[in-house]
């Protein structure tokens, strides 16, 4: 991969606002009066050494005499004093400048920090469900967390850095040659020389351990949450040194890329201290083979290392930074499309629900899932009324799961077409029609909350109803658990995906969660599947309770959940084959009364 400056250039220029372009020229206009501040300071130098070494010049300078006489000093001695005490404010003065641009540019950045993983997290919020099949959510996660913190820190901060820096050194250059072109083309090749050589060793090296910090930062964040998220398991087989010893795997080679490039960033500073010394001594014999005398050989060498206390600095970060850019662009190469691309959410106004007065109707729907030619869906018609209990039964693979994610609107088919009394769904009123569902999955996902706010999931503190969560969980048979065996009722802290609760009680509460908005539609993804018969007996009368006034979808695992629906789906290999009640399949279908007796 070959850096590209223009490339990366107008890469930025894309991921940036308007307001966020606005700030960076601000920014960049502050670091050339920075750049300007410390030049003048440099360059003051080698007329007040000047005029220390040889006072007679108050009278042939023009300059100087003017402010002589400007200020009314009566010897030359005190005007000295006065040249020194104005330079060492102002050199004071360049100080705090660069200081305060050192603080913009900080808080620029950090700023961006926050703005960009903010709108990094929404981009992945907005995506499609299909987005999330064949993502890996740690390395989403790892993109929001990691990626564009390095992505402002190890590229955009070094990009300011480069600017300011290459204006030093470059004014700095000017000036060392207005005063000694000869002096001054020895030092520009010596210093500037031990920079290319270093960066022409080493650039192929940096690309190259851009990519492999890149992709092991990927490993270890896949294998932390795999090997967190999966605790149980892991503990009870006695995996923990597997995961370990893959972790350490990336780890390592982590840690090996990030040593690698820190040392090479610091690789000039210790080739050019020894330079540094060398210079001035060479720089000395130089002057004085020209035959100057020491009045004037002492102001240059004073310039000259003055200079270079100021340019080997800004050489060195100069270095730093193209190292930083090389060794980081494949950062934006990867969040570019998703910065720049990537779709936005809707309005956080309210969404009003979509009205079912009648029916439910899948209309020939077919679906085949990205990269298989083989269709999970076959042109499945369904008419589900309003205010009745229906559910799809079949074997594993058989589609109910695929045709739920249609009905939720998570999904899309290729063909066919779900209608709402009559109105198709499609992406400008499916959040409309969302509102209208409540969804109680088999995996219920709790956060490390109280059981009031995992109830009303992702409603703000000051915005959630108190009695509407008590309302919800009454009708989940949960309320008296709460009050009564939960320490602290509702605000009880029920532990990272309720790890504290049994399985009965984490469905009650994915239950009371669906309940929340008093939905006129549920919808049940085996959500007994886990339970044992007797806590799925006592979850299916609380979903019972749950149905009155509602019209119900269920997936079902064991077909001793679905004896009351009005309505049941035998489905097989993407094709209802059979439909009824379940008195009737139990009657007329072999394959359904064979599921019954297991």
């Amino acid at each position: 991969m070959r850096i590209n400056p223009f490339g990366i250039l107008s890469k930025l220029r894309a991921i940036l606002t308007r307001r966020q372009k606005q700030k960076s020229i601000i920014l960049l206009l502050l670091f050339v009066v920075m750049a300007l501040t410390q030049v003048i300071g440099v360059a003051a130098i080698f007329p007040f050494m000047n005029l220390v070494m040889d006072p007679g010049q108050l009278a042939s300078n023009r300059a100087l005499s003017f402010i002589y006489n400007l200020f009314g000093f009566s010897s030359s001695n005190s005007f000295i004093l006065f040249i020194g005490i104005a330079l060492f404010l102002f050199i004071i003065l360049s100080n705090v400048v660069s200081a305060l641009t050192v603080y913009a540019r900080t808080r620029f950045v950090m700023g961006l920090n926050h703005e960009l993983s903010s709108h990094l997290l929404a981009v992945y919020l907005a995506k499609p469900y299909p987005f999330f099949l064949n993502r890996n959510t740690s390395t989403l996660g790892k993109n929001l967390l990691s990626e564009v913190y390095q992505l402002t820190n190890g590229l955009l901060m070094p990009i300011f850095e480069l600017v300011v820096n290459v204006l030093i050194a470059l004014t700095l250059v000017a000036v060392l040659f207005v005063s000694d072109p000869i002096s001054a083309a020895v030092v520009l090749v010596i210093v500037g020389g031990c920079y290319v050589v270093i960066n022409l060793k080493t650039r192929k090296k940096i690309r190259r351990s851009g990519r492999e910090r890149l992709d092991a930062n990927q490993g270890r964040y896949k294998i932390t949450g795999e090997a967190l998220s999966g605790i149980k398991t892991t503990k009870v087989l006695g995996r923990e040194h597997f995961f370990i010893d893959q972790f350490n795997k990336d780890s390592r080679r982590f840690t090996e890329v990030e040593t690698t490039i820190r040392v090479i960033r610091e690789i000039p500073r210790y080739a050019l201290d020894a330079l540094a010394f060398g210079t001035i001594v060479l720089l000395v014999v130089i002057l004085t083979i020209k035959g100057g005398s020491a009045a004037n050989v002492i102001p240059m060498v004073s310039l000259f290392a003055f200079a270079g206390y100021r340019m080997l600095p800004a050489m060195q970060a100069v270095f730093a930074s193209v190292t930083s850019i090389y060794f980081n662009q494949p950062i934006l190469d990867t969040l570019y499309e998703d910065l720049v691309r990537g779709p936005t959410l809707p309005s956080t106004g309210p969404i009003e629900a979509m009205r079912l007065n009648d029916e439910i109707v899948l209309d020939a729907i077919r679906f085949s899932y990205p990269d298989t030619s083989i269709p999970v869906l076959n042109h499945i018609n369904v008419t589900i009324r309003k205010n009745t209990t229906v559910s799809f039964v079949g074997a594993t693979g058989s589609g109910k799961t695929t045709l739920i994610d249609i009905i939720l609107g998570l999904l899309e088919a290729q063909e066919g077409t779900l209608l709402v009394d009559g109105v198709p769904i499609t992406a400008g009123n499916v959040r409309n029609w969302q509102q209208t569902i409540g969804y109680v999955p088999q995996d219920i996902f709790l956060s490390d909350d109280t059981v009031e706010r995992n109830i009303a999931f992702g409603v703000a503190q000051q915005d959630i109803d108190r009695n509407r969560v008590i309302q919800a969980a009454r009708i989940a048979a949960l309320d008296s658990f709460i009050t009564h065996d939960m320490k602290d009722g509702y605000g009880t802290i029920i532990g990272e995906r309720g790890i504290r609760l049994s399985g009965g009680q984490r469905q009650r509460i994915g239950l009371a969660r669906a309940l929340y908005d008093n939905p006129p539609v549920l919808v049940l993804d085996e959500a007994t599947s886990s339970l044992d018969g007797i806590t799925e007996t006592e979850v299916m009368d609380a979903i019972k309770s749950a149905s009155k006034d509602r019209t119900v979808i269920m997936i079902a695992h064991r077909l001793s959940t679905v004896q009351n629906c009005d309505v049941i789906y035998l489905m097989e290999k993407g094709d209802i084959i059979a439909e009824g009640t379940y008195e009737e399949l139990l009657a007329s279908n072999a394959t359904f009364r064979k599921m019954a007796k297991q």
